[in-house]
C-alpha cells in the first residue's frame, strides 16, 4: 500500500466524521510528511474522489453529505480569497505608476 492509500485508509478507519478530526501535525508525524506534502496528498485524494474533509480542527473522512458540503464551501472561500488577492495585486500594478507585471498560472 502506498503512502497516499495508507493515509486515506487511516483517516477512514480512525477519523471518520467531523467530531474525530485529526490535526495536520499529527498526520505529518505519523506518516513522516512535511505540511506541504500532506496538503498535496490530501488534495490528490480529493481529486480522486475520496471524501477527505477538513476544518479548523483538522482532517477527517466524511461521515455524511453535510460534512462534504461544508468542506467544499470552505475550499470555495479560499479560492475566492486567493482570486481577490490576485485581482488586488493586478490593480496595484496599474495604479502604482504602471508597473509591468507578467502573470502565469500553473496547475499541477
Amino acid at each position: 500500500m502506498d503512502r497516499q492509500s495508507a493515509l486515506c485508509a487511516y483517516l477512514r478507519k480512525h477519523h471518520t466524521g467531523k467530531a474525530r478530526a485529526v490535526h495536520s501535525s499529527e498526520l505529518e508525524r505519523l506518516f513522516s510528511l512535511t505540511g506541504r506534502t500532506l496538503r498535496r496528498r490530501i488534495s490528490r485524494l480529493r481529486q480522486d474522489g475520496y471524501p477527505v474533509c477538513s476544518d479548523e480542527n483538522g482532517y477527517y473522512y466524511a461521515e455524511n453529505q453535510n460534512e462534504i458540503n461544508a468542506t467544499v464551501c470552505r475550499l470555495n472561500m479560499l479560492v475566492t480569497k486567493i482570486s481577490n488577492a490576485r485581482t488586488g495585486m493586478l490593480y496595484a500594478s496599474v495604479i502604482d505608476g504602471g508597473l509591468t507585471v507578467d502573470i502565469s498560472i500553473n496547475f499541477e
